[in-house]
């Protein structure tokens, strides 16, 4: 069941959330890039939901005069409170570097973890 943004930031009554945890995994086909493309998506719509659109646009430049997520919660901020935490599992890919990328200049910290509990021949890993 998706709910709009709004209905999610109507959950929390101080109007924002302090940790966000998306365990979401696409329905794996068997063909690796396929499954890593649609966990890459999977954890940008987390993102998004997380710190919002405008916060996750390409270059520091086209973000200039958007909302900050810390602050608004309109549909383009996220519902993440400033200094909250994101944590979403992706499939092991060259796109997880990537990720990182985009979530570095949204958090103090952005790193990986493979928890002790993974099957080692899973490629799921935590960021």
């Amino acid at each position: 069941m998706k709910l709009p943004k709004h209905q999610i930031t109507e959950l929390s009554p101080l109007k924002g959330f302090s940790v966000i945890l998306s365990d979401m995994c696409p329905l794996v086909s068997g063909i690796t890039t396929k499954d890593a493309a649609l966990s890459f998506e999977l954890g940008v719509r987390a993102l998004d939901l997380a710190v919002g659109s405008a916060a996750i646009l390409p270059d520091d430049d086209s973000r200039e005069g958007q909302p900050d997520h810390s602050t608004s919660c309109s549909d383009n901020a996220g519902v993440l409170k400033a200094g909250g935490h994101l944590v979403v599992k992706l499939l092991e890919s060259e796109d997880i570097q990537e990720f990182g990328r985009i979530c570095k200049p949204q958090f103090r910290k952005a790193s990986w973890l493979r928890p002790k509990a993974t099957r080692s021949s899973s490629r799921s890993v935590k960021v």
